[in-house]
């Protein structure tokens, strides 16, 4: 399947569409693919959590975040 194609036929049928029950699903769909986080993006965050709870990165507490900011 070509992917240009393929979007350039959606977003013609989107223009064509007279159903807004239809845009709200294609709306929610897209919403909630770019919520997604990737496997990629989990390994970072395992990796962070390792290292902070072997204390290898600093952590500030909530106090001390206020405290800088305030400065």
């Amino acid at each position: 399947m070509d992917m240009q194609l393929a979007k350039m036929e959606l977003i013609e049928m989107l223009l064509h569409t007279k159903k807004e029950s239809v845009l709200k699903k294609i709306k929610a769909i897209l919403e909630e693919e770019q919520d997604q986080l990737t496997e990629q993006d989990y390994q970072i965050i395992e990796a962070r959590r390792n290292k902070h709870l072997v204390g290898e990165s600093k952590s500030y507490s909530w106090e001390e975040v206020r405290k800088k900011l305030g400065s």
